[in-house]
This record gives structure tokens, sequence and C-alpha cells, in this order.
């Protein structure tokens, strides 16, 4: 008897053994954390939109009346854990694929790691920059970094912004990316005026001291827009100094990776007031698309307690396009096989939101959504 984790029905975390089963299932990976509260928001959205989906499906017999059902490992949001994490998956638990893997650092490190190439398991809707996690064992749902910074420039453009500024921190993909927002804004047609990178401290004294160092520095680059790519406890504080040292004058931008909804809880409605965020999936808070009409019709039956958003959208459409392979994989599916069926999928419309899989190409087509912070808290697209 072992001991492992599992996220059942709408995202809830319960511990139980495997003692074995009367009836076959379909067992599905999912990696992520709860323990990390860098990650956890999205872990648990992007969890409880895919237990909706796999709900339904299995309220419906399963597949081939078989029905799946999801094992989760908390990665801790550790490159090197979510490789452990996967192996055990692969190893131990004997799962179909793998899904919504959060964060590039992970993500990359598996690929290196040469693991689901061994395995010749599929990784599905990694939360991170598809562009750069491209692999034959990956299948991206999301649209890549490159696709959301030239939406981003193009809003720049039509709200008439000329100055744009790129603003990091000096870690991880930070740096790799400032020549490629370079290369896409003056595309777009825009003058770039420069990169500025901070460090970070886990001294709260030593970290405000960096920070306020760093807005010297982009206050003399004379901006009217700055993008941001900074992802955890530093977003935050980012954000806020950014505001006070160039006040409204400048537009702060940032991508899907930071969460609206947890900005706002950290620095107040007031001073979040006007972020640009681009959006990686379909707008969740209305119906223009098919795929978000039917996310919200299960999250209507899923309870009152439910609500939509990103993360939640993400992984229901993550279940949907793998129990699509399931199904193709046939009546005794296996991980080789699912493989094969994703790759087979060719154009695959999800409900007004389309994939492009094959054997040389696993892609989303572009379709990013602007939105920005409102009054009262609100995402208005």
């Amino acid at each position: 008897m072992r001991q492992i984790i599992k996220v059942i029905g709408l995202g809830l975390i319960s511990i139980f053994s495997v003692c074995g089963t009367a009836q076959a299932e379909l067992l599905i990976g999912r990696l992520g954390t709860l323990k990390n509260p860098i990650g956890a928001p999205t872990t648990i959205s992007s969890a409880e939109g895919f237990d909706l989906y796999v709900k339904k499906v299995n309220d419906a017999g399963g597949i081939n009346g078989e029905p799946l059902r999801v094992i989760f490992r908390d990665d801790e949001f550790n490159p090197k854990l979510v490789v452990e994490r996967a192996q055990q998956l692969i190893d131990e638990d004997k799962v179909l694929a793998i899904v919504l893997p959060q964060g590039t650092p992970g993500t990359l490190a598996l690929n290196k790691s040469g693991v689901l190439k061994e395995a010749g398991i599929a990784l599905v809707a990694p939360f991170g920059d598809v562009q750069v996690l491209a692999s034959p064992n990956v299948f991206p749902i999301r649209s890549s970094y490159d696709d959301e910074v030239a939406a981003l420039a193009r809003q720049m453009t039509i709200i008439g912004q000329k100055r744009v500024a790129y603003f990091y921190y000096n870690t991880s993909q930070g740096p790799l990316f400032a020549p490629v927002f370079e290369k896409i804004v003056k595309a777009a047609g825009l003058d770039y005026v420069g990169a500025v990178g901070f460090d970070i401290d886990p001294a709260p004294e030593v970290q405000a001291r960096l920070m306020k160092e760093a807005m010297t520095k982009l206050g003399a680059l004379h901006p009217d827009a700055v993008f941001t790519f900074a992802v955890g406890p530093t977003f935050p504080i980012a954000m806020r100094q950014m505001l006070q040292t160039l006040g409204r004058g400048v537009t702060r931008y940032t991508f899907s990776i930071n969460n609206w909804q947890t900005l706002i809880k950290q620095i107040g409605e007031e001073d979040a007031r006007g972020m640009v965020f681009s959006q990686s999936v379909p707008y969740p808070y209305n119906v223009a698309r098919k795929i978000v009409v039917e996310y919200r019709d299960a999250l209507k039956k899923g309870g009152p307690a439910l609500t939509p958003s990103f993360a939640g959208l993400e992984g229901y459409m993550a279940a949907k396009v793998l129990v699509t392979a399931i199904r193709h994989a046939g009546p005794k599916p296996t991980k080789e096989k699912v493989l094969a069926a994703l790759e087979s999928l060719g154009r695959y419309d999800l409900g007004d939101y389309v994939l492009n899989y094959s054997p040389v190409l696993h892609k989303a087509e572009p379709s990013v959504d602007i939105t920005i912070i409102g009054s009262q808290g609100r995402l208005i697209k």
C-alpha cells in the first residue's frame, strides 16, 4: 500500500491509499503545487476547471465504460521536484499523460531531463512560455509570450503610446526575454527606450532599496508604457513602487502569468487600477466563445461556490483536449497511444479556440485578449 495525493471532484484535496479497484480506471497525472504560495492559486483554479470536465465525462459513463481518475503530485514549484514527481507519476502511478505543470523553469527542466521522451508520454497544457517549452512531447493550449507581447504592442499603438521600456527581475527568463521584447515592440513601430532589471533579496528592507534604485533608473528613461516581466512576491512590490515613482501617466503592462485578482488583494484596488494584462486563453467572464459557454455551464452545474477564472478555463480546456485524445487512442489506451492520438488531432477547435497538433507542430493559434483593471477592482476587456 502506498500513499499519494489525489485531487478529486471540483479541486478538493484528499489523501487516500491505493489498494486496487474492481473497475479499471484511466489514470491522468497532474503536477502543480499547494505548498508554494506563488504557484498554489493557479494550481487550485486550474484543477477546479480540469475536474469539472472529468466529472462531466465520468457522469456520462467515462470512456468506453472506464472512469477517469486524476492523481496529483505536489512539485512545490521546484524544477528538481517537477522532474522527480513526473517520474513518479510515470513509473509508480502508470498514468496515461501528465497535465498542467506550473511555471516555465520546471517544465523546461522536465524537457531537458529526457523523462518525457524516454517514457513516450505526453505533457499537456504547461503553464508558462510555450515557445521556450517546445518539445515533441509537449502540447500547449495557450498562446506564447511572444504572441502576448505582440498583442500588447498593438494596444500601445492604438492608444498612442510611443516610448516603451522593459522592466524585469534579473533571474530565470527575465534577462533572456529582453531582446525578444525589443524586437517585437520595434516591429510594431514603437520607440524602445531601454531595459532595467532588478535583483531579488529575501530581506524586505534590502528588496525595497533595490526596487527603489531600479525605479530611479526606469524613470530616467521617460517611458509612457512599461512592460514588466516578473512573477511572485516581487511583482506587486514593483507595481506599487512604479505607480508611486512614475505616476499614472505611465501605463503598466504585464502578461498572463500574473494573476490580476491576486495583485488586487496584495496592493488594493486603487493602486492596481489601470494595470493592463494580456491573457493567453479566452476571457472567461462573458460568453463570446463556445468554449466559454461550455465552461460556464459546467460551473453552474458544479454549484454556486464556483466562479469563472482564466486558470479554471485553462484547466477545463486541457481536460477536454486530453479526453479527446484518450477517446481517439482506442478501447485499451496506453501512454504511447495517447501521445500518438494527440499528434494526429490536426486542426482541433475546442469551441472558437483552435489548436494545431501534428508530429511537427504543437501550438495554439494566436488568440490573445487585452484586459485592464478598472474601477472597483473589475477586469475589463
